[in-house]
């Protein structure tokens, strides 16, 4: 029960690329966050790159706006994508890291649109076959 709340309301600052990452965690989905921290417990090293969206961030990337992207907040006020970082990281660790995800039931995609990542979703009724 510990393990749960502690993972539910803390992200360290050393698994996220800059602090308004670390704000955006508690916009995340509980089931998202719950995995997320599971997984720090075993790679330390693991980076939020990304989490929470507003369609104007794509724009300042310079990328086309998505318009059904599940790192918008959706209806029930959750996010339900995040991004991690693959860069200087093994391809062994990385598949490692994908598989976890996608043995705990998430939607995983390693691609780039800013740059090389991967990005982990849950599945959300109010975007049905979102990625």
């Amino acid at each position: 029960m510990g393990f749960a709340i502690h993972g539910l309301f803390f992200l360290s600052s050393d698994n996220t690329k800059h602090a308004e990452v670390q704000k955006e965690f508690q916009s995340l989905h509980p089931i998202l966050r719950i995995g997320v921290s599971s997984l720090i417990w075993i790679d330390k090293e693991l980076v939020i790159t990304d989490a929470s969206r507003k369609p104007e961030d794509y724009k300042k990337m310079g990328l086309k706006t998505a318009k059904q992207s599940l790192h918008y907040k959706q209806k029930d006020g959750f996010a339900y994508a995040i991004d991690l970082r693959t860069n200087n990281r093994s391809d062994l660790r990385n598949n490692l890291i994908k598989t976890y995800f996608w043995l705990m039931g998430f939607n995983t995609l390693r691609h780039v649109g800013t740059g090389d990542h991967l990005h982990v979703s849950l599945s959300c009724k109010y975007k049905p076959g979102g990625i």
